[in-house]
């Protein structure tokens, strides 16, 4: 099964890349701007060009490294990944690439509702959108949106995640550890960099997908 246009017209990986990543946070003070809704059935990764590297399933059986943003960082855990596709009935990979689906859905609705939170300064959303992105990102292997969400989730709590301990277990405490605004101010730089984080794991995976389907 590939990812099929329904209407719309195909966008590059490399664009979605650029549009989500230079959107910053709104300011506190005014409104979240409006998100637009990603569906990666929407786009035909056929017609994108070829990655430089193409990514794919080593002669080991393992996830290969499709062509990255930062060869230093790792995006996608591959052990993670391909747990995911062990549940995959056949060649399709229909169960997995629906997981992928799902997630590129999720968290461009996450993001806007993050948005929101942030310009009412509303931290028990933040902190419970945060921990659901966390969950979501985790399934896949998504490891950079997952440690910034479960930042956030923290942060939402005004817990200092930064501090060594246990975030959940200081969570408890009477006393919040944070100010509204200080934790509010760690939050808005997080929002601008989980989103930079997610375009570099749509990279990966559009690319994963698209060497599959050629």
């Amino acid at each position: 099964m590939s990812f099929r246009p329904m209407g719309s017209t195909a966008r590059s990986p490399q664009s979605y890349h650029d549009d989500v990543a230079k959107r910053p946070p709104p300011s506190p003070s005014n409104k979240a701007p409006p998100q637009k809704k990603l569906d990666v059935r929407s786009r035909s990764l056929l017609d994108e060009p070829s990655p430089k590297s193409a990514p794919g399933m080593s002669s080991s059986g393992t996830v290969a490294e499709p062509y990255p943003v930062n060869a230093t960082k790792e995006i996608i855990n591959k052990e993670t990944f391909s747990q995911l596709q062990d549940l995959d009935d056949d060649e399709t990979q229909e169960f997995s690439r629906g997981m992928v689906h799902d997630y590129f859905n999720q968290a461009e609705t996450t993001f806007s509702d993050m948005d929101s939170a942030f310009a009412a300064k509303d931290l028990e959303t933040l902190s419970s959108r945060g921990h659901f992105l966390k969950g979501s990102s985790a399934a896949l292997g998504i490891v950079q949106v997952q440690a910034i969400c479960e930042k956030i989730q923290h942060l939402g709590k005004r817990t200092d995640p930064d501090k060594g301990t246990d975030p959940d277990k200081r969570v408890e405490s009477k006393e919040p550890e944070l100010s509204r605004d200080e934790a509010l101010a760690k939050i808005e730089p997080l929002l601008a960099r989980v989103k930079v984080e997610h375009a570099d794991a749509v990279r990966w995976l559009m690319e994963y997908y698209k060497a599959l389907d050629s």
